[in-house]
């Protein structure tokens, strides 16, 4: 199985998705932080644990090709979701 978030999107709403409600839920913290931190820690994981990305909304990546400011769905392996859950315990966990 994989997971799926949200990909980083400055300045914009950010759609819900599990994993950002599990760590605004377990630690506290509001959803801009746990998303940013989920995409830090995503960084430091390297390419190799993203299986695959697609457009939140598809309709509009076909209507505009060249769009390079498209929100997209970003699944990840399981492993890299264990590792960024890890890293927000050991961040975290001592608030």
């Amino acid at each position: 199985m994989t997971t799926t978030i949200a990909s980083q999107n400055h300045g914009r709403t950010i759609p819900a998705y599990d994993l950002l409600d599990e760590m605004t839920e377990r630690y506290g913290i509001d959803r801009r932080e746990a998303h940013d931190s989920i995409h830090a820690f995503l960084a430091d994981l390297g390419e190799s644990a993203i299986v695959t990305e697609t457009p939140q909304r598809p309709e509009l990546a076909d209507d505009n090709p060249r769009d390079v400011d498209v929100d997209m769905w970003v699944e990840i392996t399981d492993e890299a979701t264990e590792q960024i859950r890890a890293a927000f315990n050991a961040v975290y966990a001592q608030a």
